[in-house]
């Protein structure tokens, strides 16, 4: 029975079940480590020691795989089973090689990357495990010709080897400099400062992420054009905004692009004026649900809502955070921010804002013929409805459509959808017509 447990079966065919093959671990080594602490992989041993036959041992020696990739400092790792050998050897142990094969002391990356209604050139260096433990430093650069361009300094450190570690802990640091065009609106605003972020998931009864966020930065507001309006004119200049942020997201869908089942559920609050010159409070949330149909049709319902407040210490809200309604991304049908207050022609957005969507998702008509490119296109028939300044439907804004969407790997999509707005106020920016939209946060 011994000689069993530890040797194949001389007939290929012959079925064993792994479960009733008994097997206990003697030794786990880890190889590889050459700036990384010792105490850094200690947990990845944890589970096999518990294994008590061959089957259990065979599922955690690739639970200690996944955790290693996970500490984020090995390229690849690779598992050797061998029976234990050696005068410490029991008559059923095995002896387990966990390889790893740590990253370069300095990596680079160039690419693209997709924000909100635009994409944008990244590039990114990298020095990763810095202490030994998991820590990290980047410099990441991103441009865009249309809103954003961004400059960070980035230092983490994820807790992943600590008893803590389904809560995956993770810290960071940022020194940031970020231009925000609003085009729209003429005018732009450029952000220095930095950033403390806790990240944490809590898993009690349902599994929720969460990051609290510390922000002090210096905001500076310029006009774009010399015919802006004074209410936009108020706002420049440089401002201190000293800012908690405290953001929860649930999220059980299938997939992130194009789900078929699941509920999605997130929302961010901001508290500014724990020093400073700028004072508010800010509150979004937003929502989706999926529910699958029949023959590949799935009925999904969106919603996403924002909220701005002043405070006691509040002088003038800050334009660059108030809310802008229309776009692809929000209200199909309207141009970016074109669905809200205006002065003077130049729309300013809103101290509130509402919209929701209603969509039947579909297969591309031979979507069997080209099941592997098929599977990264959709259709879609929408209806959107929303509002500005106002929680009623009196003045309600809406439009219809259809539309067919591309997947961008598992984060992003483009749409191309034809919109026809049905309700619009008079100052509104409409889009009859085709409308393109790039993002990852639809409604």
């Amino acid at each position: 029975e011994q000689n069993m447990s530890q040797s194949p079966p001389k007939d290929p065919n012959t079925k064993y079940d792994l479960s009733k093959i008994g097997a206990r671990v003697d030794r786990v080594n880890v190889n590889g480590l050459l700036r990384t602490h010792n105490d850094y992989v200690l947990r990845a041993a944890d589970g096999l020691f518990k294994a008590s036959n061959f089957q259990d041992m065979m599922l955690e020696a690739m639970a200690a795989k996944s955790y290693l990739h996970e500490l984020g400092i090995f390229k690849d790792v690779t598992v050797h089973i061998d029976i234990s050998r050696g005068a410490d050897a029991t008559p059923q142990g095995y002896e387990i090689t966990l390889k790893g094969n740590e990253y370069s002391r300095i990596m680079g990356s160039a690419g693209t990357e997709i924000g909100q209604n635009e994409g944008s050139l990244r590039t990114e260096l990298t020095i990763p495990n810095l202490l030994g433990r998991g820590e990290s430093v980047s410099l990441q650069g991103s441009y865009s010709s249309t809103r954003a361009n961004d400059l960070q300094l980035k230092f983490w450190k994820p807790f992943f080897h600590t008893r803590f570690r389904e809560n995956r802990p993770e810290m960071s640091l940022s020194v940031f400099r970020q231009t925000d065009r609003y085009d729209i609106s003429s005018f732009q605003t450029t952000n220095l400062g930095y950033l403390v972020d806790f990240s944490a998931h809590t898993m009690l009864g349902v599994d929720l992420t969460h990051s609290l966020q510390y922000e002090n930065s210096i905001r500076d507001v310029s006009l774009l054009n010399k015919s802006v309006p004074i209410a936009i004119r108020d706002h420049c200049g440089p401002k201190l905004a000293s800012l908690l942020r405290y953001s929860v997201i649930f999220d059980n869908r299938d997939s992130n692009v194009f789900p078929t089942k699941g509920i999605l559920l997130k929302s961010v609050n901001e508290y500014c004026g724990l020093g400073g010159n700028i004072s508010y409070t800010s509150s979004t949330a937003h929502g989706e649900v999926n529910v699958p149909l029949f023959a590949g049709l799935v009925a999904q319902f969106c919603g996403r809502v924002g909220v701005m407040k002043e405070t006691k210490k509040t002088t003038i809200l800050p334009i660059n955070n108030l809310f802008y309604c229309g776009g692809p991304l929000t209200l199909r049908g309207f141009k970016y921010g074109g669905a809200g207050p205006v002065v003077d022609g130049t729309p300013i957005g809103a101290q509130t804002f509402w919209c929701t969507g209603a969509h039947l998702w579909t297969p591309l008509p031979f979507a069997g013929v080209f099941k592997g490119l098929a599977s990264h296109f959709r259709m879609h028939f929408f209806y959107n409805m929303g509002n500005s300044n106002s929680f009623n439907t009196d003045n309600m804004r809406s439009a219809y459509g259809m539309g067919i969407a591309v997947k961008l790997a598992e984060r992003a999509r483009i749409e191309l959808n034809y919109c026809v707005p049905v309700r619009r106020q008079n100052t509104d920016k409409v889009l009859n017509g085709f409308q393109f939209g790039i993002g990852y946060e639809f409604v």
